[in-house]
């Protein structure tokens, strides 16, 4: 297969998985839609009101422009945008793990893993485009092209602040591994990014009377968003079962894949730590986490790569209905209760094999 037609093929598996957990998620019942659409309406006008949803003009403002219904342009940014943020993925794993399975066991990993699904259940957020930027960042990094990168950041900080913080994972990355190329450019990005961020802020504040003082997120003091999620998930049980949520047995296999995985990929999931522990305190932890896609999946395929493609896939396949069902909230799989035991067996499985196979060749 040419890389063209394997390129074609990972963009196709993309998109018709992306469309299936899209059709078959729940309608949600309490949505960002409302804030989102006011600032498309009004960008950058003087005192807005909606406090966060303000500095977020990228997509709504760009959904504007598109001359069709409402629900389609959201329907179909949410769609295109988990397809282009899946494929740069997948297309970032077959670099680091030989192997034709790869890419298309990262594809079906982040396309059911529960931040992808919860975007299919409520598109009304700038959450797909983060993705794209995310996922783009990571290939960036890969590719090790930080002008690039830079230009990225820039323009991803006006879809959402979440951006910054892969900028910020990759300059903490390239200050671990100095012996990198032009790593003092990634740290250079990083920091020119989160000026700007800071900057947009303070000038939108100042002169424009904006502010987040009314938002949850804001009251630092009394723990922020982490205080009203650790209030409303009462029981320590429930509390590790949202933590697992974002990606499911998932984690575990992604731990087993650090030990093999290339050095560059080893030092961006140690970048990506601080930053997104920090995301934490001020959003859902299980959405926060889900964010970390772009090295949990990479790391997650090097460990599946190690044993048999059936058995991969079956571990894939039953984790990826599990989280999916926790995040679309899909009437059309049973309870997460019930897809739990399945799951649990396939990453046994997985490991009883990963135990006693030989290490996986990755491009180092």
């Amino acid at each position: 297969m040419t890389v063209a037609a394997r390129v074609g093929a990972i963009i196709l598996l993309n998109a018709l998985l992306a469309a299936v957990v899209q059709l078959t998620a729940a309608s949600p019942k309490l949505t960002d839609r409302q804030e989102y659409e006011w600032v498309g309406h009004h960008p950058l006008e003087p005192g807005c009101g909606w406090t966060v949803y303000c500095y977020r003009v990228l997509v709504p403002v760009l959904l504007e422009q598109i001359p069709v219904d409402s629900e389609v342009r959201w329907r179909g940014y949410q769609w295109a945008a988990n397809t282009a943020a899946g494929s740069l993925v997948a297309v970032t794993t077959a670099g680091l793990v030989t192997g034709w399975p790869a890419p298309f066991l990262a594809t079906a990993m982040v396309q059911s893993s529960f931040g992808f699904a919860f975007t299919a259940l409520d598109p009304y957020s700038a959450d797909p485009m983060v993705f794209v930027f995310a996922a783009g960042l990571a290939w960036l990094w890969f590719a090790n092209r930080p002008g690039a990168a830079l230009a990225a950041g820039l323009v991803g900080l006006f879809a959402k602040e979440t951006v910054v913080l892969v900028s910020g994972a990759a300059g903490l990355a390239a200050l671990l591994d100095r012996r990198r190329p032009g790593w003092r450019w990634w740290v250079v990005q990083a920091g020119i990014a989160a000026t700007a961020l800071l900057a947009f802020h303070w000038v939108m504040d100042t002169y424009f009377g904006w502010g987040i003082t009314r938002n949850a997120a804001a009251r630092f003091s009394e723990g922020s968003w982490l205080a009203l999620w650790w209030r409303g998930n009462p029981g320590v049980v429930r509390k590790a079962f949202r933590l697992f949520a974002p990606f499911g047995f998932a984690w575990l296999f992604a731990i087993a894949g650090y030990r093999t995985a290339p050095r560059d990929l080893r030092q961006l999931a140690l970048g990506a730590v601080l930053p997104f522990l920090a995301l934490n305190y001020v959003q859902n932890p299980e959405r926060a986490l889900a964010n970390t896609f772009f090295v949990v999946v990479p790391l997650a395929t090097l460990a599946l790569s190690r044993v048999p493609p059936a058995v991969a896939l079956g571990a894939v396949m039953t984790n990826g209905a599990l989280t999916a069902r926790i995040g679309t909230g899909t009437e059309w799989l049973p309870a997460a209760s019930f897809l739990f035991g399945p799951a649990l067996v396939m990453a046994a499985w997985v490991f009883w094999h990963w135990r006693s196979s030989p290490t996986a060749i990755s491009t180092a």
